[in-house]
């Protein structure tokens, strides 16, 4: 009677075991829905804006979701480009609005304790932009200076550490902070150099400061998961990006370092 007992009580664990449902991953969750959701920038040419052309997304971080979305869904089709802010790019991820941010995030301490990030896909470096005429040549000369900044960006905290003196304006979007420089609201404009140069690349009159104060590796970003198979699997097309000229080959195409 025992021996009976204990043969029933381990078929029924079996039979739990085997009955029980393996929860999906959220890479399962993509193939199975058929399309990759991607927060992306509209404002920061040339990584991601809308083309005066077509009225389409289009840049560097584009065409990198796009390819993503051609390695895991067989066609780069199969994507959803959502626009954000530079301040809700975090917030974009840990809803679940979308699957990845690829929008020239760079990867911080403070950003890796809420999302994951892949292997980084470009190098930047946070500079600052002036007028031609300016007597402003470097970070050193912008003491007790206005400078203009993007909200969100890790721009205000550099400025902050190295020139503490500065007047910080912040604005929503890159649009918004650039108008604002223009409009003489500001004695510069601090970003990174990439996001600088799409600014003023069919504009005269402005110059960019040739000292660099940081080190910006830009990723994609995505929620934090148990599995780490959406992360392993972002890191090996970006692996392969870089190691085929994938990578170079787009910097080519947008005109980047």
């Amino acid at each position: 009677m025992k021996k009976f007992l204990c043969l029933l009580i381990l078929s029924l664990i079996l039979l739990t075991s085997c009955g029980k449902k393996e929860e999906k991953t959220a890479l399962d969750k993509i193939i199975e829905r058929d399309v990759l959701i991607v927060g992306v920038k509209d404002d920061s040419k040339p990584f991601g804006f809308v083309s005066k052309a077509t009225g389409e997304l289009e840049g560097f971080d584009i065409d990198i979701a796009r390819y993503i979305a051609k390695d895991i869904l067989g066609s780069e089709r199969k994507i959803k480009l959502v626009p954000i802010t530079t301040d809700k790019r975090i917030e974009s991820v840990t809803s679940g609005e979308v699957d990845l941010v690829i929008a020239t995030m760079s990867i911080t301490p403070q950003r890796q304790y809420l999302i994951d990030f892949s292997e980084p896909y470009y190098i930047a470096g946070q500079t600052a932009l002036v007028k031609e005429d300016s007597d402003i040549h470097t970070f050193s000369d912008l003491k007790r200076k206005t400078i203009i900044i993007s909200l969100g960006s890790t721009a205000e905290k550099n400025i902050r550490r190295i020139i503490p003196t500065a007047r910080i304006v912040g604005y929503k979007t890159y649009k918004e902070a650039f108008q604002a420089f223009i409009d003489g609201k500001g004695d510069a404009i601090s970003s990174d150099d990439s996001i600088l140069s799409g600014m003023i690349m069919d504009k005269k009159g402005y110059r960019i400061l040739k000292n660099k104060i940081s080190y910006e590796p830009y990723a994609v970003g995505m929620q934090k998961y148990d599995d780490q198979k959406l992360k392993n699997t972002i890191d090996v097309i970006i692996t392969r990006m870089k190691k085929d000229g994938t990578i170079k080959s787009l910097k080519q195409k947008w005109h980047l370092k």
